[in-house]
């Protein structure tokens, strides 16, 4: 897997207008569903900042904004926070430092 943009992710999409769908809609929510965000995640964003941290951070920021549907400044703030947290522990587990297990 060799991911070099958020077009390349499997859970983004493009509209008919070319807009990106920075996250599934309307899905139904199964058990099988955990697993699969953990790969989203764990695999595909980590892959895409392994080649562009800037794509890997969007990714991470919109896919929360997309999630709840409605958002405000306040859940912005919070998702851009979290994706700039996100690429900087993905940058450092590249880098050797031991992964956090709860």
């Amino acid at each position: 897997m060799n991911l070099q943009t958020r077009d390349d992710l499997s859970f983004t999409q493009r509209d008919g207008e070319g807009r990106m769908i920075n996250w599934p809609r309307n899905n139904p929510g199964v058990a099988t569903d955990w697993s699969k965000g953990i790969d989203f995640f764990e695999q595909e964003v980590a892959n895409l900042a392994s080649n562009n941290e800037t794509q890997a951070y969007h990714a991470v920021w919109f896919a929360i904004t997309g999630m709840g549907g409605r958002y405000t400044c306040l859940e912005i703030g919070f998702a851009e926070s979290v994706a700039r947290a996100a690429i900087i522990g993905l940058r450092a587990m590249r880098n050797g430092v031991e992964r956090f297990e709860p």
